[in-house]
Formats: C-alpha cells, structure tokens, sequence
C-alpha cells in the first residue's frame, strides 16, 4: 500500500495549485483508497495556506507545512506513514490501469517507477517516455537525501520503469 503525497507547490513550482486541483486530485484517488492500493493521503503545502489546511482537513487526510516551497516535499515525506510512497504533483490525477499496475508493480519487488502526464503534444505522441514527469512511485529508502522537490526526487531514485498508466490533467495547475 502506497503513502500518497500530493505537492500542491514544490521548489520548481513554487507558485500554489488552485484550491480546486488539489480537491480534484484527492477526488481522484478515492478509487485507489477503496481498492486499497492508497494507505493515506497528505496535502503538501506552504504554512500560510488555510485554505488548503480545510480541505486536507475536510477529505479526511493529513497536511505537511512548510515556510517556504524548498521544505514542501520534505514536510510530506515526514507526514508519510507508509514504506511506499506515491509522489503526486496537485492537478494530475491517475488514469485507466492505475491501480492494477500498482498492484503488479509492488508484487514484483517494486522499485522505482515514473508516472508521466497523458501525451499532449505530436512530439508526446510519437515518443510517449518524452512526456513530463508529474509523479512517481517508490520506496522510502529510495529517498535521496537533500530532494527537495519532484524531479530532484525522480533522478535521485533511480527510476527502473514507466508505468503504463499516465497521469491526467483534473484542473488547471
């Protein structure tokens, strides 16, 4: 079962994500939680936001705060209970074949694996592994010291797959 952390702003995006990406993308993942797949879901955020603080509180999941964008991932990684976390970028949200591919994935030992948006350009089309990285799958241990956001987090792990299951835009971010 995956820890699920969702950034609603990290270092390379320090900008927030609309109030509305993260509830689509805590909406969203209410499939997984069902299937059990998901433990528990955190809401990665800055301090000043209350809004997002409501929310978190109101879906029934954690929050992790930090003062600045450079501590957002490392208060989620901390909020984390499980040894498997799914790192998610706020407004994307998992398609078709998630969570049978999780499943899959954690019963082969695991690993690594990127999960990148749905393709949305020619160039994303024709090469689908060129597609940006809005998340990733991976093992606590594989947490490389000093990540302080997605893709510093993605390379330092070592990813050993794609998923096949892309991520889809649930709002603007």
């Amino acid at each position: 079962m995956l820890s699920t952390i969702i950034l609603a702003c990290d270092r390379r995006v320090p900008a927030l994500s609309s109030h509305e990406c993260v509830a689509r993308t805590l909406g969203a993942l209410v499939p997984a939680l069902v299937a059990g797949v998901v433990r528990d879901l955190v809401v990665a955020t800055l301090s000043k936001d209350t809004i997002m603080r409501d929310i978190a509180d109101e879906a029934g999941c954690g929050a992790a705060f930090s003062d600045t964008p450079d501590g957002i991932l490392a208060a989620g990684l901390a909020a984390a209970r499980g040894d498997f976390l799914l790192v998610l970028r706020a407004g994307y949200a998992p398609g078709a074949g998630f969570i049978e591919q999780v499943g899959d994935f954690l019963n082969d030992g695991g690993g690594a694996a990127l999960l990148r948006i749905e393709p949305d350009s020619l160039l994303t089309r024709l090469a689908p592994n060129s597609a940006r990285v809005e998340g990733i799958i991976l093992p606590r241990s594989r947490v490389a010291p000093g990540a302080g956001d997605l893709r510093t987090l993605a390379r330092g792990a070592g990813p050993t797959r794609t998923l096949a299951a892309r991520l889809r835009p649930v709002g603007r971010s």
